[in-house]
């Protein structure tokens, strides 16, 4: 007698393969000297510190333009290590503006090289802001060869968190998720759909929370005001009674998971 072998069933055509070619580069590019040694950077730090103190925003970016400029080095190399992040913590991707939905699907798209330029300039003027906010031991060179790289590591790292806590941590299938969810396949949309309204409403709405707006469990039973046992449980049942009539809603409700 022959057994078949039980396998998921995969729609490839709800999860298109994200075409991008992840480098391997596993080393972090030394470190070079932070300055250019071409200015004074205790003084260029005191007519920041002045000009933010009088409210003078015009005095205040001058100070800010030089000091980037004397700290080019550092920027240009931490710009660098684009390939390395890449490598370590894999892509990353970012929520689009409502302009950008316009004309996208997705409420996310891949974290590109670009805006990587732009986190590196955000974390040097957040460091310079933070060092003027307080009364530090060091100096602002010291202050950012120690502190500088891990705040852009951590940056790039935390990407990986939505801009919602209640949805669930972005995956490299992220580029598809878009709240409330709708299928790439208007048939599929139109069938998923109408599969979820049949069900009891204790069970309709952890599907709609969990699967289709990405809560994490924590915030879907929060929200719910059920206990773990009772979330699983009824997670469970829903996907049972959607299978039960319509085996292909319950497969693409399951994928969705991975997004």
């Amino acid at each position: 007698m022959v057994q078949l072998l039980e396998v998921p069933l995969w729609i490839d055509e709800e999860c298109p393969i994200l075409d991008i070619s992840l480098p391997h580069v596993y080393r972090k590019p030394p470190a070079p000297v932070f300055t250019r040694g071409k200015a004074s950077v205790s003084k260029l730090i005191a007519r920041a510190a002045a000009a933010r103190t009088q409210g003078n925003p015009a005095e205040f970016g001058k100070a800010y333009g030089e000091l980037t400029a004397e700290f080019q080095p550092a920027i240009e190399w931490a710009r660098s290590c684009w390939d390395y992040l890449l490598s370590i913590f894999g892509c990353r991707f970012t929520a689009r503006s409502e302009a950008e939905k316009l004309y996208s699907r997705g409420d996310y798209r891949l974290f590109a090289e670009n805006d990587f330029q732009k986190l590196v300039y955000r974390i040097f003027k957040e460091a310079l802001t933070g060092y003027l906010s307080q009364t530090p031991d060091a100096s602002f060179t010291a202050q950012m060869q120690s502190s500088f790289w891990p705040a852009v590591q951590e940056a790039y790292r935390s990407l990986e968190n939505p801009p919602d806590p209640r949805e669930r941590t972005l995956t490299p299938y992220s580029y598809l998720r878009c709240a409330p969810y709708r299928f790439l396949n208007d048939h599929h949309h139109e069938r998923v759909t109408q599969a979820v309204r049949r069900l009891p409403d204790p069970l309709r709405h952890v599907i709609e929370l969990y699967h289709l707006h990405f809560y994490t469990e924590e915030a879907a039973k929060n929200e719910l005001g059920i206990t773990e046992w009772a979330f699983r449980r009824r997670v469970v049942g829903a996907l049972r009674t959607v299978a039960a009539e319509d085996f292909l809603s319950s497969a693409l409700l399951k994928q969705i998971e991975r997004y």
